[in-house]
């Protein structure tokens, strides 16, 4: 009689056990499709638990209300691109002009994913929920900033680009117009006869941009 008790690990099989942040996590998933294709208003908890594959109620376990829900669908889409495109800043060795083409080219690769349409979201929420917009400006919009500004602080100091009197608002002049562009292909652009794509206003952006900041 064979008394090894010793078991190969392949034939027993353990239920994967999902920790509570990872639960969370597949919930704000599940909303931030629902939010943005359907709409914050028009989207129930109901819909998202039903989109996550989980139990009606389990949504209320981790989220208190809808409002909590929107941030963490925010922090969902955004904290990971944002946390990148820093780590793209430390780390890059080519020039300033290089460096914001990569930040432009960054966003854009974001701008084009369903996380994209999280920017028109929270715009279109944000005098219904300015508690959620005061989170998205603290802990995000203050960061994207940061990642032109350094930038820009980076092109100055090395000769590349022309002195600024004023880094942030420089900041938000160049970043603005690619929110707004996120936000208008989702509303107006389908109804726009002159149907600019999205290389040509990458294109003519980089073109005014760079014009402007070099010496």
């Amino acid at each position: 009689m064979n008394t090894d008790r010793s078991v190969n690990s392949s034939s027993t099989a353990f239920p994967r056990v999902r920790r509570p942040e990872d639960r969370a996590a597949e919930i704000a998933r599940a909303a931030l499709e629902l939010f943005v294709t359907r709409g914050f208003a028009a989207t129930k908890l109901e819909d998202v638990a039903r989109q996550a594959s989980v139990s009606k109620g389990l949504p209320y376990l981790y989220f208190k209300n809808k409002e909590e829900l929107f941030k963490a669908v925010i922090a969902e889409a955004v904290a990971g691109p944002l946390a990148q495109a820093n780590d793209v800043i430390d780390h890059f060795e080519g020039t300033s002009e290089e460096l914001l083409r990569t930040l432009v080219a960054g966003f854009r690769a974001f701008e084009e994913t369903p996380a994209g349409g999280v920017v028109k979201l929270i715009l279109a929420e944000a005098g219904n929920f300015p508690d959620v917009a005061r989170f998205y400006c603290t802990h995000f919009d203050i960061r994207g900033r940061d990642l032109f500004i350094r930038t820009l602080r980076r092109g100055v100091e090395q000769g590349e680009f022309r002195p600024l009197a004023d880094l942030e608002t420089t900041a938000i002049v160049i970043l603005q117009p690619l929110a707004m562009f996120s936000v208008w292909k989702r509303s107006l652009a389908p109804f726009d006869p002159s149907k600019i794509d999205g290389d040509q206003f990458y294109t003519a952006y980089l073109d005014f941009v760079l014009k402007g900041l070099r010496p």
